[in-house]
């Protein structure tokens, strides 16, 4: 059984480093603004949840780049169930880093929408 949390503490070791590096690049990345389209309370990620918290809000946004419209989803930092239900509505604008070079590749950073969201976000990479 052991073997098995070493595995996975391993993995997940190397999951949060590769995030973090991911994070650190788009950083340079031009800014959009985005819309969101829809929202879910859904199961927490291991790397967000407690026991107190084992939920996240997730929600889906569009965006224009070059008169094309992208896409992607971001989710909150782990949250009760009630508060999630409360937060997840309406249509905020959400500031969205892209990749130039393909702006299917998205990042949703925590401190890029700290006042535009009424939940705090955990920062998330899509590459699409």
């Amino acid at each position: 059984m052991s073997g098995l949390f070493l595995f996975d503490s391993i993995r997940s070791r190397f999951r949060r480093r590769s995030l973090e590096k991911k994070l650190r690049l788009a950083s340079g990345w031009p800014i959009a603004t985005g819309e969101v389209n829809h929202w879910a309370v859904v199961d927490a990620d291991e790397d967000a949840m407690s026991t107190a918290t084992p939920y996240q809000i997730e929600a889906s946004f569009h965006f224009l780049v070059g008169g094309e419209y992208f896409g992607g989803y971001f989710r909150s930092i782990g949250l009760v169930r009630r508060e999630a239900e409360a937060m997840a509505k309406g249509s905020p604008n959400v500031n969205i880093r892209y990749d130039p070079a393909n702006p299917d590749s998205v990042v949703v950073l925590a401190e890029d929408n700290a006042d535009n969201l009424p939940f705090r976000l955990f920062s998330y990479s899509q590459n699409s």
